[in-house]
């Protein structure tokens, strides 16, 4: 049988207050036995500590020794009734510390193996796994349709009859009667809105100025009607508490329904706004050209097509998505795979993010749950033991140097790429070879010189840009939001894209059928007369005769 020390004031703490004091053995003068002497250097302070003296093997083990007294910190001070007690046997104490002991070593190394993920072995060697995506194959058109039919492609009459229903739902909570708007009035008003988008003003009420006046949008309503709507114009009702589908919903399935192309970026995009009322909703990035606003996660093609997007909320943005993975993953990768679960085809599709979304473990669970292949730009602290040259040594080798790891039984492969700073990607389809050139500006030379470029970093810069040209685009011609209510913004975004959406459909199309197609400003302007007028088109998108829609009194 061990020797076992038994005290009521620091058993229950024993592990810990041992670990930190000093054992001595000693003989009983008056008995013989043999036991140890327990003293603590944490404080002055003395405290009584009762110590067991240890019999020889055979005899009781009932007998107490002597007390003394030892410094002990108040830290490891037992609270009552935490003693054990002196009849139990130290076999048993023995037999229950140690497994334990044994059970925690085991839960802690299970933990620690959760949270650092699949363990990865990193070699230096061909990547087996090289893949690229199934072409895209599109539908060509019998003719081609007028700006009006295809932005209703995405904004039909169903969501102009939600917006006048509820607006004149706000309109009777707000003050108390309707203001009677219709969905042909809605229609309107959102036609001009579109034109002053592209013909800006320094203030609103310059359109109806003496000295300002713009005919295209002062004849098609009085001022005061157009405030009224604005004031007004609403999209879902704040009274009901049912979950119903609303415009941004509606949107998005849209969207996509439409044949897509097989390789997507995923990035932010801001909704500017620098008002107060958002909330936590507001976001600063510095990074963009709008620092200010509300952020929309997006889902789009190398072509600008946007093909889903989501708000981000805070706490409450993936409520509601049925994730099952999301809580190990992090908000980033969580972003990644709410926006991958509406790919149609995934084992055909490629995706690309940057390093606020990519981890090694996310790329795996992409291509191990949904057969989807993914490269992206990754942080040094994510790499979970993948170690490459470091950056002095690739810049001092010179610009276009380049280091590589690949583990092929998971399907991964990390390079890290020397340019005027260093990058590190990783990719499930994508390696070092074939590697390519590059042009870039030597300042030694005076002029522009060729650099190796491994293929993963040409796929990427080729593929990732398509948030960024969705959102250039939008940006050329804003629609006005200026409100006091923070969720306008978001919802005249939402028009924006589906008018990019609509021309860059328009612009396929027209490619399909070896016919010119119309810039983006045209493209607007004609949607935006549809709206406006509602006579019959001609077949080119422009209205027979432009009438002013008045409104009744």
């Amino acid at each position: 049988m061990g020797h076992v020390i038994r005290s009521c004031d620091f058993m229950p703490t024993f592990q810990t207050f041992v670990s930190k004091s000093k054992l001595a053995a000693y003989v009983d003068k008056d008995t013989g036995h043999e036991g140890i002497s327990v003293s603590s250097f944490y404080s002055t302070r003395k405290r009584e500590v009762k110590s067991v003296v240890l019999p020889p093997d055979g005899s009781s083990d009932s007998e107490e020794g002597s007390n003394e007294e030892v410094e002990e910190d108040e830290l490891y001070r037992p609270t009552e009734g935490q003693c054990e007690d002196d009849s139990s046997s130290s076999d048993n104490l023995n037999g229950s510390s140690s497994h334990e002991a044994e059970e925690g070593a085991k839960q802690n190394k299970q933990a620690n193996q959760n949270k650092r993920g699949k363990m990865f072995s990193w070699r230096k060697t061909e990547f087996e796994h090289q893949s690229t995506a199934t072409q895209s194959c599109f539908t060509a058109p019998d003719e081609l349709s007028t700006p009006l039919m295809y932005f209703s492609k995405f904004f039909d009459k169903d969501i102009f009859e939600v917006i006048a229903q509820q607006t004149n739902l706000y309109s009777c909570q707000l003050i108390g009667c309707s203001i009677n708007t219709n969905v042909s009035e809605i229609k309107a008003f959102i036609g001009m809105k579109r034109i002053m988008g592209i013909v800006k003003m320094p203030a609103m009420e310059n359109y109806w100025a003496t000295d300002t006046r713009y005919e295209k949008v002062a004849d098609v309503m009085p001022l005061k009607r157009y405030k009224c709507l604005s004031r007004m114009l609403h999209f879902q009702d704040n009274m009901s508490s049912e979950s119903s589908e609303d415009v941004l919903d509606h949107m998005r399935s849209k969207c996509m329904e439409l044949e897509s192309e097989n390789q997507f970026s995923i990035d932010e995009m801001m909704v500017p706004y620098k008002g107060k009322k958002a909330g936590s909703l507001r976001q600063y990035l510095p990074s963009k050209p709008k620092k200010w606003g509300i952020k929309i996660f997006v889902r789009a093609g190398v072509s600008g097509f946007l093909y889903d997007f989501m708000v981000y909320t805070g706490k409450s943005t993936f409520d509601g998505s049925n994730q099952t993975q999301g809580k190990e993953f992090g908000l980033g990768a969580n972003v990644v795979l709410q926006l991958c679960k509406t790919i149609r085809n995934p084992s055909d599709c490629v995706v690309y993010f940057d390093n606020f979304f990519t981890s090694l473990r996310l790329v795996t669970h992409l291509k191990d749950s949904m057969g989807l292949r993914s490269s992206g730009t990754i942080r040094k602290n994510r790499l979970m033991g993948c170690r490459v040259e470091e950056d002095r040594d690739l810049l001092r080798r010179g610009r276009g140097s380049f280091d590589f790891r690949v583990d092929n039984d998971a399907k991964l492969a990390v390079v890290k790429w020397a340019d005027n700073k260093t990058d590190t990607l990783v990719s499930s389809c994508a390696s070092v070879n074939p590697v390519g050139q590059v042009r870039r500006y030597s300042k030694e030379e005076k002029r522009k010189i060729s650099v190796p470029c491994p293929k993963i970093v040409s796929e990427y810069n080729t593929h990732m840009g398509g948030v960024d040209l969705a959102d250039m685009m939008i940006a050329l011609y804003r629609t006005p939001a200026k409100s006091h209510r923070w969720y306008m913004g978001i919802y005249w975004q939402i028009v924006d894209i589906a008018v990019n959406n609509a021309w860059l459909l328009h612009r396929h199309d027209a490619a399909a059928l070896g016919q010119k197609h119309q810039c983006l400003k045209d493209f607007r302007l004609d949607a935006a007369r549809g709206l406006i007028y509602l006579e019959k088109q001609k077949r080119d998108g422009h209205p027979k005769e432009m009438k002013t829609i008045r409104h009744k009194k």
